[in-house]
C-alpha cells in the first residue's frame, strides 16, 4: 500500500501526513525497553496509540512478549497479523463478543479483563461451545474509579469463583493507576502511584494466600510506569503511548523525546498574524493536549476547526506563504493517530516505510 512514496523526501507527501521518525521511535523504545529489562519487569505495550501491526511487531523485537488492546477488534487485527500473546484490558460482554473472544482463543493465547462473576460466566460459556479456553485477568479497582472490582476481599472471593469455571484459565489481576497522572506535584504523584499499586499487588497476595496460583500483576501507563515498575510484586507494564515521546508524556518527565508529527501546507493568509492551514480536529484531536508549532517563532496560539487549523502570530510576519509547509508536534498520540489511515516512516527528511494503521475504527 503506498509503497510509490518510499524513499521519496517529505516535500512529495500530500498533506496532512501524519509522520514518525525511525531514530526518534527507536530510541524511545530503547528507553522504556531497558528500563524494564533491567528491573526484571516483562513489556505487554498498549497498541491504542500506534494502532499498527507493524509497530507492534517493532515493539516485540525490542523485547515486548505480546500486546494489550483496548478492544477485541483491536485483538483480531494484531491475531491476524501473527501476534499470539494479546490482553484485551477491558470487559468483553455479550453472547455477540464472548463467542468472538472464544473463536480468538483458539488461535492465540488471548487474555481478558472480568470485574464480575456475570461476565465470567458469558465467557466460560462461549469457551465451551467453542472449544477454547481463554486467559482472565480480574480487573482491581485500584484507585482510578473506573471498572474493576474493589480491592481485597471482594476481589479474593471472585477470584474464587472464576477459578472455579471449567473453560476459562484464571490467569492474574490488573489494574490501573492512570488517574494519578492528574496530579501536578511530583512526589504527590508518586506516592498515589505507588498507594496504588500496593492495593494491586496486596490483592495479588491475598488471592494467593487463598490457595490460587496468580502468574501475572499487570499496570503501569507511559505516565506511570517509572514507578510502577520499580515496586516488588508487579509482573508486567503495559507503557505503550510513550513511544511516540508526546508532549503530554515529557511534562511527566518520562525521558523520551518526540517522534510524531504531523505535516500540514499552508492554505491562506488572511492578515499577517494569522496562518491557515490544512488540518482541524479530524487530523488531530486537540482535546487532551494541543499540537504546537515547530520551528515557527512567535505563534501566539493554535485553533483548530473541523478541516482547518488557524495560527495565530503575536506579530506580523510575511512567511509563511500559501503553499508552505509547518510541521505540528502532536501533543497527544492517542488523540491523533486513529485518525490517519497510515503513518509515514521517516528517516534523514525521506519516508522509510509506510505502516498502515489497520486496528483504527476497531471499536467492538
Amino acid at each position: 500500500m503506498h509503497t510509490s512514496v518510499i524513499g521519496t523526501p517529505i516535500a512529495d507527501l500530500d498533506t496532512p501526513a501524519l509522520l514518525v521518525e525511525i531514530e526518534a521511535l527507536d530510541a524511545n523504545i530503547a528507553v522504556i525497553a531497558g528500563v524494564l529489562k533491567q528491573r526484571g519487569i516483562g513489556w505487554r505495550p498498549h497498541a491504542k496509540a500506534h494502532k499498527s501491526p507493524a509497530v507492534a511487531h517493532r515493539l516485540l523485537k525490542a523485547g515486548a512478549f505480546g500486546v494489550t488492546c483496548a478492544k477485541l477488534g483491536e485483538a483480531e487485527i494484531y491475531a491476524g497479523a501473527g501476534i499470539v500473546d494479546i490482553l484485551v484490558a477491558n470487559q468483553v460482554v455479550g453472547p455477540i463478543k464472548t463467542r468472538r473472544l472464544a473463536a480468538l482463543a483458539r488461535s492465540t493465547d488471548v487474555m481478558v479483563a472480568v470485574d464480575s462473576l456475570t461476565n465470567a460466566r458469558q465467557i466460560n460459556a462461549a469457551a465451551e461451545v467453542a472449544g477454547s479456553s481463554p486467559r482472565v485477568l480480574i480487573e482491581i479497582d485500584s484507585g482510578m474509579h473506573r471498572a474493576g472490582v474493589a480491592p481485597g476481599e471482594s476481589a479474593v472471593e471472585l477470584a474464587k469463583q472464576v477459578a472455579s469455571l471449567g473453560h476459562i484459565r484464571f490467569a492474574g489481576v490488573m489494574g490501573g493507576e492512570g488517574h494519578a497522572v492528574a496530579i501536578a506535584d511530583p512526589g504527590r504523584r508518586s506516592q498515589e502511584i505507588r498507594n496504588a499499586v500496593g492495593r494491586l499487588v496486596s490483592t495479588a497476595e491475598q488471592i494467593r494466600s487463598a490457595g490460587i496460583p496468580v502468574g501475572i500483576v499487570s499496570c503501569g501507563g507511559t505516565g506511570t510506569f517509572l514507578a510502577a515498575s520499580d515496586l516488588p510484586g508487579v509482573t508486567e507494564i503495559q507503557a505503550g503511548g510513550g513511544i511516540f515521546g508526546d508532549a503530554f508524556y515529557r511534562m511527566l518527565d518520562v525521558p523520551v523525546q518526540s517522534a510524531l508529527s504531523l505535516l500540514v501546507t499552508v492554505t491562506s493568509r488572511p492578515t499577517p498574524t494569522r496562518i491557515i492551514v490544512d488540518a482541524g480536529r479530524k487530523s488531530v484531536d486537540p482535546s487532551n493536549m494541543p499540537p504546537s508549532v515547530v520551528g515557527l517563532d512567535h505563534v501566539e496560539a493554535i485553533g483548530l476547526s473541523a478541516e482547518h487549523g488557524t495560527i495565530s502570530l503575536s506579530r506580523d510576519a510575511e512567511t509563511p506563504g500559501v503553499g508552505d509547509r509547518l510541521t505540528l508536534a502532536i501533543g497527544y498520540s492517542d488523540q491523533a493517530v486513529h485518525l490517519h489511515e497510515r503513518l509515514f516512516a521517516i528517516r534523514d527528511g525521506h519516508v522509510e516505510a509506510v505502516w498502515p494503521t489497520l486496528a483504527r475504527g476497531k471499536l467492538q
